[in-house]
C-alpha cells in the first residue's frame, strides 16, 4: 500500500480511537474529541510522517484502522498490525468544542472554524444555493453582521490549541439581492485590510459587484475589486460537477449560472490573481470517471488548479443514503488527474499541505506494515 491509498482508505473508512488514544488526545470538557462540521471535515485531522495530511472520520466499528497509544505516543494500526510511521493529530480548536458563545449568545462555531492551519469565516448561515449534497442546504438562511464575525474571528485567533496561519472567507452563497451583495462585498474588504498579517482566500461563484452584473467586464470589475481594493490573495471557484444532467440535478443554482460562465470567470481570475492562486473543486463520485476527468481538463484549460473532493453522504441532506465512491474509483481518478495536471505544467490543489487533509491527492512513497 502506498501513501495515496492509505490516505484515501482513512478518509473513506475512518478509524476507531481506543480509550488509551483518547486519554492523551485533546478533548473538550464534555469528553468530545471531534464534532460534526461539513461532510468532508467532520473527522480528526492527522499527519502521517509529518507530510501527509488526512481527515479521519471517527468510527466505532466496521473499520480495520485503529488509533492507539504506545508510550504516550499515538500509533496507527491496520488489521491489528502497527504501521511504521509517525502519527500525530492536529487538535480541533478548543473554542469550538467548548461551545463558546459571543456576547449575544451566538455559538462561535457557527461563524468561524479552524481546520488544520486555516480558519474559515462563514458570513452566511445556510445558503442561497441549494446543492443536494451540502449540509448548508438544510440550514436556515441568515446574513451575519461583520461585528459578530470579527468577534468570533478574534476568539479563533487566540485559541490555545490551534493557531491559524491563513484565512478562508466561505460559508454559503448570499441571496441575489443588491443589499446582500453590498453587505458581503464589505466583508471581503474588511477582513483582509484589517488583518494584513494573514493571506485571505475567498470561495465564491461567478458574479459581478451586484446581482445583475454578469458580463466579462462586470466579472473583471469585481475580481479587480477583490484583488486590488480588498487585498484577497487566492480564490476558490468551484465547478463541482461537469456532466450537465447531474449539474441540473444536484447543483441547480450553479447549473443556472452555466459552465461557460464559470470558465469565463475562472480565466479572468487567473489573469488577475495568477495561475497558482486560483483553484476549482470537483466532487468525485457522483458522475463517471470520464465526466470527472473532462472536468479536470476544462479547469486546467482555464489555467486553474483542480481540487478533487470525494463525495461523502452527509446525514440530514437529500443525498444521505446515496452510495459513496469506492477507494478504487478514487485512486483511478486521482492518478489520472495528477498526470493531466503535470502535462499542463500545473498541479492538483490545494497548494497548502495542511489544507489537503480533506482533498484527494497523490502522495509519494510506500508504507511499511
Amino acid at each position: 500500500m502506498d501513501y495515496t491509498e492509505l490516505k484515501l482508505r482513512l478518509m473513506r473508512q475512518g478509524a476507531e480511537f481506543t480509550a488509551a488514544a483518547r486519554k492523551i488526545m485533546c478533548h473538550s470538557r464534555f469528553g468530545h474529541i471531534t464534532f460534526s462540521d461539513y461532510a468532508t471535515t467532520g473527522g480528526i485531522v492527522a499527519v502521517l510522517d509529518e507530510r501527509v495530511y488526512v481527515n479521519i472520520p471517527v468510527k466505532i466499528q466496521g473499520t480495520l484502522f485503529v488509533v492507539d497509544a504506545f508510550e504516550d505516543k499515538l500509533i496507527l494500526k491496520y488489521d491489528n498490525t502497527t504501521i511504521k510511521m509517525s502519527f500525530r493529530i492536529i487538535p480541533v480548536p478548543k473554542y469550538a468544542l467548548d461551545i463558546e458563545r459571543l456576547s449575544d449568545d451566538t455559538p462561535v462555531r457557527e461563524l468561524v472554524m479552524t481546520h488544520a492551519d486555516r480558519v474559515r469565516i462563514s458570513p452566511v448561515h445556510g445558503c442561497g444555493y441549494h446543492c443536494s449534497f451540502c449540509t448548508s442546504n438544510a440550514a436556515y438562511y441568515k446574513e451575519i453582521f461583520c461585528e459578530q464575525l470579527d468577534q468570533a474571528f478574534n476568539i479563533a485567533l487566540n485559541d490555545p490549541y490551534n493557531k491559524p496561519r491563513h484565512v478562508l472567507i466561505s460559508g454559503g452563497t448570499p441571496y441575489e439581492k443588491a443589499d446582500s451583495y453590498e453587505w458581503i462585498n464589505d466583508i471581503y474588504r474588511y477582513f483582509p485590510r484589517k488583518y494584513t498579517q494573514f493571506d485571505f482566500d475567498v470561495m465564491l461563484s461567478p458574479r459581478g459587484m451586484s446581482p445583475e452584473q454578469t458580463s466579462i467586464k462586470d466579472y473583471d470589475e469585481f475580481l479587480s475589486y477583490l484583488h486590488d481594493e480588498c487585498g484577497v490573495k487566492t480564490l476558490s471557484i468551484n465547478l463541482e460537477l461537469y456532466n450537465e444532467r447531474f449539474r441540473e440535478r444536484f447543483i441547480p443554482n450553479k447549473a443556472t449560472v452555466g459552465k461557460n460562465n464559470y470558465y469565463r470567470f475562472i480565466r479572468q481570475a487567473v489573469e488577475i490573481f495568477g495561475t497558482r492562486n486560483v483553484r476549482s473543486s470537483l466532487v468525485v463520485g457522483l458522475e463517471s470517471e470520464e465526466d470527472t476527468l473532462n472536468g479536470v481538463r476544462a479547469i486546467l484549460d482555464c489555467g486553474c488548479l483542480p481540487v478533487l473532493s470525494a463525495f461523502v453522504p452527509a446525514p440530514g441532506t437529500d443525498m444521505a443514503n446515496y452510495p459513496a465512491p469506492s477507494v478504487e474509483f478514487l485512486l483511478e481518478i486521482v492518478r489520472k488527474a495528477d498526470e493531466m495536471a503535470k502535462e499542463a505544467k500545473l498541479q492538483l490543489g490545494p497548494l497548502c499541505r495542511p489544507c489537503t487533509h480533506n482533498s484527494i491527492t497523490v502522495e509519494a512513497g510506500e508504507i511499511i506494515i
